[in-house]
């Protein structure tokens, strides 16, 4: 019995130090992310024990958050990406969102509490994300201490450009004619990167997804704008002309 005891004591050990190096690697990436974006090392150090922070990996096409959960945890994205898809009651799916290093998944359905998820998050690739305890980050310590405030406001930050980003993608998927809805998101993704030459996250099946429209269709749209010479492309490279 103690030789057992001693044998799953040392593989926790193992798995514990095993953690520590993966957390080491990216210890940098996370204090800089938008949500410990401001503390001091001492201040992520004791948060991280704190929150139980685990590092876990997704193959691509696995399912992270599935509609249906009720979400306990904050997602932090280390390495790859995940999309934000919705599926209609016929099948169909639609991308709401592509998510990159340093986003969070799903953070305004954690912050709801009870609300379930109506979202699937899904790796788009390999993808590598931190997992916090969303119940031990939002308790605040007897004493009030700074990390706890300073991370408050980086969530309420994050939701609010959340919020944003959504209000975009309205904007895109309203627009009434195929042409109007590729050109307003490629105008809104060159505002975003501050130049008219810059890669889109989507392949041609997933952009076609994101805006609600027919791929074929939107390939002969796309090769119209370049022969009208308002954009030109190659794969997910675009560069827009003056004339958009």
């Amino acid at each position: 019995m103690i030789n057992n005891i001693s044998v799953v004591y040392t593989t926790l050990l193992k798995l514990g130090d095993f953690f520590m190096e993966k957390l080491e690697k990216y210890y940098h990436q996370i204090k800089n992310s938008p949500v410990f974006y401001g503390m001091k090392d001492d201040e992520l150090q004791g948060l991280l024990e704190c929150f139980n922070a685990r590092i876990r990996n997704f193959e691509e096409g696995e399912m992270i958050i599935r509609q249906g959960d009720r979400i306990t945890n904050i997602y932090l994205i280390l390495e790859g990406a995940v999309n934000i898809e919705k599926d209609s009651y016929w099948g169909r799916r639609i991308i709401i969102t592509q998510l990159s290093v340093n986003d969070n998944i799903a953070l305004a359905f954690v912050a709801s509490k009870n609300i379930e998820s109506n979202i699937d998050a899904v790796a788009a690739q390999n993808t590598r994300v931190l997992v916090l305890s969303y119940e031990k980050c939002t308790s605040m310590c007897q004493n009030a201490c700074t990390r706890h405030k300073v991370l408050i406001n980086n969530l309420f930050d994050i939701l609010s450009k959340e919020n944003i980003e959504l209000i975009q993608k309205i904007e895109n998927v309203s627009q009434k004619t195929i042409r109007d809805k590729l050109l307003t998101y490629l105008s809104n993704e060159a505002r975003k990167r501050k130049s008219n030459s810059f890669e889109i996250p989507f392949n041609r099946q997933d952009l076609a997804d994101y805006l609600n429209i027919d791929r074929s269709a939107m390939s002969f749209e796309l090769s119209k704008l370049q022969k009208e010479g308002l954009i030109k492309y190659n794969k997910n490279k675009f560069v827009l002309s003056a004339r958009v």
